[in-house]
């Protein structure tokens, strides 16, 4: 059964497919296929050559200058669009009017770093996507119908983003790029003959959620936003790519955890503290299926105490031990913690309670001196307005506040189910880091 590797469209965060092939490399994993979509397109012909350290010293190289010139046909400069994470609306009114961006820098680039012959030679077939402009008509090209010295120009073609780059000429027809058709070509790699995929989405959110959680596909997400798509800060492609080492390895097996990357090893030691969170989650969705009788917005309310949980499930079904972990990133990034560290759960339980000031805490009454009287009393007296006054403290404070202020009320008296709704709609992170708090305090 050939194994193939499908790699998304995405611009600057392709870095992070990067990260994924070195994954791919360290663990000795094979694949005869290689498609890719846009950046993807780039990234797999070298993929399917096998160049690694060459596609790796590119992108930790890669400057602007590299795919464009520094102003467009109008004049007008682009280093201010393209900051980090950029927007378009004012620029693409602009460039409407003037005229595309000068590319002809990413030609030489591309003749640069592809070379056509040896990804023929290549025993890893490849494919790239196309959209042909006049009828957007898509044209998924396996190298083998690609004509003879035209590879490097369907690899440009798939990733003209039209109007940021102007389209591109093929023989008489203008091309653009193949996100217009499919900007993650598992289908494609499917009718190449792969049985098994591996799938790297640059999206948080799946762009193909129904390939998600088939048992063939194995797919990759980032665990954190990647920043724009025209971001060259050396600084984040850097932290891009080990997010794609780290969430590859992850989702591999080689560390637990979702977002964060934990040691591989029994959560035996903490089933008493799984337990309490369980518990506890429990009792929210119960409290809050208790504060309507409307079923819908029951419905509702208690996917809310829940999303945080399973946001990275796909579909999957979940353990208590998993939803304890994701408890423990949540509380870890509302402490920002560093994703890069690979971490055993009793050193984050630890970096958890420090970052907090909880590690001395033997009563929840020595809360009362980090918090705000008036926030305790108007929390404890509100009523159906209690929504809307923690919306608004959610905007004034600071999560770390926000989750000690809700792990003193709910200790100190018996919530009301209104209360507990409206924790739950409101503040789910704080809600599930002080529910955690909680439970690995006992």
């Amino acid at each position: 059964m050939k194994r193939a590797v499908v790699l998304s469209g995405g611009g600057t965060k392709g870095a992070y497919e990067v990260g994924v092939w070195q994954a791919i490399r360290e663990l000795g994993i094979d694949y005869q296929i290689v498609t890719g979509t846009s950046i993807g397109s780039i990234n797999g012909a070298l993929m399917c050559t096998g160049d690694f350290e060459a596609c790796d010293a590119m992108w930790r190289g890669m400057v602007m200058g590299d795919l464009m010139s520094e102003t467009h046909q109008g004049g007008r400069t682009l280093r201010g669009f393209f900051k980090s994470i950029y927007s378009p609306g004012e620029f693409m009114r602009d460039k409407m009017l003037a005229g595309a961006v000068d590319n002809s820098p990413f030609f030489d680039f591309i003749q640069k770093n592809i070379d056509e012959e040896k990804i023929r030679k290549s025993p890893v077939d490849y494919g790239c996507v196309t959209v042909r402009n006049r009828d957007r008509k898509p044209f998924c090209m396996p190298k083998n119908e690609i004509p003879q010295g035209l590879l490097r120009d369907y690899i440009i073609a798939s990733a003209s983003v039209y109007p940021v780059f102007p389209m591109h000429l093929i023989g008489k027809d203008y091309f653009i790029d193949g996100m217009y058709h499919d900007n993650l070509p598992i289908d494609f790699a499917i009718r190449m003959g792969a049985g098994e995929i591996i799938a790297v989405d640059l999206h948080q959110e799946p762009q193909h959620p129904d390939f998600a959680g088939r048992p063939y596909v194995t797919y990759i997400t980032p665990s954190e936003d990647l920043g724009g798509i025209l971001a060259f800060d050396p600084e984040k492609i850097r932290k891009n790519i080990e997010m794609g080492y780290r969430d590859a390895m992850r989702t591999f097996g080689k560390y637990d955890g979702y977002v964060y990357c934990f040691k591989k090893e029994s959560l035996e030691p903490y089933q008493h503290m799984i337990e309490a969170f369980n518990e506890r989650c429990a009792q929210g969705q119960a409290m809050v299926n208790a504060s309507t009788k409307a079923k819908g917005k029951r419905t509702a309310e208690t996917r809310y105490l829940f999303r945080e949980l399973e946001k990275f499930a796909r579909g999957h079904a979940v353990q208590k031990s998993d939803y304890f972990v994701r408890g423990a990133e949540i509380a870890a990034e509302i402490c920002g913690l560093s994703h890069e560290t690979i971490w055993s759960m009793d050193e984050l339980i630890r970096e958890v309670k420090k970052a907090f000031g909880f590690e001395n805490i033997t009563s929840y009454d020595q809360l009362l001196p980090k918090l705000n009287s008036d926030d305790v009393n108007a929390l404890k007296n509100s009523g159906r307005g209690l929504r809307k006054k923690l919306s608004n403290m959610k905007k004034e404070r600071d999560p770390k506040y926000m989750t000690l202020l809700l792990l003193y009320l709910f200790s100190q008296m018996e919530a009301s189910v209104q209360n507990v709704a409206a924790v739950v709609t409101v503040l789910q992170k704080e809600h599930l880091a002080a529910l955690f708090l909680e439970s690995v305090s006992h």
